[in-house]
């Protein structure tokens, strides 16, 4: 027979807590187990409660892949020349900003303050970036870019957010060597 321990707290004449267990005489049979929670009580974390690794980055549109740092515009300097200096090609829903460059291809992504809040501001990002990911190919191999978000990229549904984008890397002008 296997029984929940209960502790009681009371105090004395004097304020002092005691505790007092009420625990059974009997030890437990070798093949039962000597802990068994009571109804009442937290069973506590399942066993396999933690979720197996997964392989690669999963985005916000469910698909996976990298966007490494070579591929990055991680530079204030280099963001800001693009916004006083690089051509422009608009879209619905983004703004492509773009010049050429020495170096490989590299993208950059901002959201427009149109778009309020913070959380709606990353989720559009998001997607920028995804949809960059699907449509890189169509840019010229030695471009610098930044993609801007406008109000439409979070109502636009994904296929077609990607179809602006790659017709609009279609539109940068220049050498189209492939990378």
């Amino acid at each position: 027979m296997t029984r929940c321990l209960n502790y009681s707290g009371s105090t004395t004449g004097k304020g002092k807590l005691v505790h007092e267990a009420h625990v059974p005489a009997e030890s437990a049979a070798p093949e039962e187990d000597a802990r068994v929670p009571c109804a009442h009580e937290d069973e506590g974390r399942a066993e396999s409660a933690e979720a197996p690794a997964r392989q690669g980055a999963e985005t916000a549109d469910r698909l996976t892949g990298r966007f490494p740092r070579s591929e990055r515009l991680t530079s204030s300097a280099d963001i800001q020349a693009l916004f006083q200096q690089g051509k422009r090609v608009d879209r619905p829903s983004l703004i492509v900003l773009w010049r050429e460059t020495d170096g490989p291809r590299r993208a950059g992504f901002a959201v427009s303050r149109q778009i309020r809040g913070s959380v709606r501001r990353n989720r559009a990002r998001r997607r920028l970036r995804e949809a960059y990911r699907a449509a890189r190919t169509a840019a010229p191999a030695r471009v610098a870019l930044v993609v801007i978000a406008k109000r439409g990229a979070l109502d636009e549904t994904f296929p077609v957010l990607v179809e602006q984008l790659r017709d609009a890397l279609a539109g940068i002008g220049g050498a189209r060597t492939a990378r």
